[in-house]
């Protein structure tokens, strides 16, 4: 039997079979990335930072948010919680850095019986500290979910209305200190009913509008979950029509909107692995990281840094997940977006090009559960290198592996791949 020979016509035809993705340049001009809004990370005093350093480190962090989480509403913030953050902070290069004032207490405060440091007074104390300790501190954020007091947390006193009271009241109190302090808030475990009376009630308090991103407790589907991503760029459309209308925001109009997500992960549950320490997690977390920052918002602290259960891009045994690998490739979305469409739902693309340089940067995560062949048409430019990673990749501690970039690039099933393009002589093919 005569081998079958493979024309370019057969090639085609079994390329389009097996699904294939082009991606094209599209018409939005480059903006400058803001480094915080794609690697910032929630940190906890409890995390062991120093032992994971250099791991640490390669994920070129550009923001923190601190204390990561519900514990902000749990311990006060004394000298010594604040020196280890110093310590922290100052070993992942200072980047910019959130903290959480504390706003919910307890009866009986905290463990143990200690007063909850939460009064407008305790506020203003903690800028002094933080100042004393020479710490820069770019926002300050009014507590954390305060949407959950009255549910989660058994205290139905707390409604927008009181919350807004003590934004005030410490908001007042920090600038006292600081006149130049800028203050976030109000951090709602997902937008919805209690976002909206907040911003309707005392938008104005805020030089920062936050709220947090989990989809789902991980019961879904990986089509479902990762479907889910829409959310980061509705959820911020939807908070900009609330500021628009002077209805719903009628203390602040004329007022520029800056938003900020300081958590997001695609499941809230700490305790499940699902679409949290595995492939599709990481690919939703990273999408959600790209989304987020070319919408506008300029503070997007992922949930958490490392060692939360299965939240974490490095587990409680110090080994990377998923979400580790691409966030460290993320380190590499710099400088100024690029607008790319991809003509395959299942291959999310995104760009960027350092600013004065000739080459640019092209992140391509593959969402299909089968091989995707790549093919990228920017006039000017041609591929010069790809890696990738994989959960298999991730699980076996292997680096990110170069792919051929002969003709398309085969992107492997549920990955993340960098490709790099430079600027080339040859004239840039027709297009069909």
């Amino acid at each position: 039997m005569r081998p079958l020979r493979t024309t370019p016509i057969l090639l085609a035809l079994l390329t389009a079979a097996a699904g294939a993705a082009t991606v094209t340049p599209g018409p939005a001009a480059p903006r400058p990335i803001r480094p915080e809004s794609v690697s910032a990370f929630n940190l906890g005093n409890w995390m062991p930072v120093v032992e994971h350093l250099p791991t640490l480190r390669a994920l070129n962090a550009a923001g923190l948010r601190w204390p990561g989480g519900n514990i902000g509403d749990e311990q006060n913030r004394t000298p010594q919680a604040l020196q280890t953050l110093k310590s922290n902070w100052t070993m992942l290069g200072q980047p910019a850095l959130m903290i959480q004032t504390r706003v919910f207490s307890r009866p009986g405060g905290n463990q143990g019986g200690a007063e909850a440091r939460n009064t407008p007074q305790d506020a203003a104390d903690l800028v002094r500290l933080a100042r004393d300790l020479g710490l820069k501190v770019t926002y300050w954020e009014i507590g954390n979910e305060p949407d959950l007091y009255a549910t989660n947390r058994g205290d139905p006193s707390w409604t927008p209305e009181r919350y807004c009271g003590v934004a005030r009241a410490q908001r007042a109190a920090i600038l006292g200190v600081d006149p130049q302090a800028r203050i976030a808030g109000p951090a709602v475990s997902n937008p919805g009913p209690f976002l909206d009376a907040v911003i309707q009630t005392c938008g104005d308090a805020f030089d920062l509008i936050t709220w947090h991103l989990y989809p789902s407790n991980g019961d879904g589907t990986p089509a479902q979950a990762l479907a889910s991503i829409e959310r980061a760029r509705s959820t911020l459309a939807r908070v900009e029509a609330l500021w628009a209308d002077p209805v719903t925001n009628p203390h602040a109009q004329g007022r520029p909107l800056a938003q900020g997500v300081t958590e997001y992960a695609q499941s809230w549950r700490s305790d499940r692995s699902t679409h949290l320490s595995d492939a599709v997690g990481g690919l939703w977390a990273a999408g959600a990281a790209l989304r987020l920052s070319e919408g506008g918002a300029v503070f997007n602290a992922y949930f958490s840094l490392m060692a939360t259960g299965n939240h974490g891009l490095i587990d409680d045994a110090g080994f990377p997940r998923f979400g580790y690998a691409a966030f460290r490739e993320l380190a590499h979305y710099r400088g100024l977006t690029l607008d790319l469409r991809s003509d395959d739902p299942a291959v999310w693309v995104h760009g960027a090009q350092p600013i004065g340089g000739t080459q640019l940067t092209v992140f391509a995560l593959n969402t299909a559960d089968t091989p995707t062949p790549l093919t990228v048409r920017l006039p000017g430019y041609a591929v010069i290198g790809a890696k990738t990673i994989t959960d298999a990749d991730v699980n076996a501690d292997r680096p990110p592996r170069p792919l051929d970039v002969r003709g398309p690039v085969t992107l492997p099933p549920l990955s993340f791949t960098r490709l790099v393009l430079k600027a080339s002589l040859l004239p840039a093919p027709e297009q069909p």
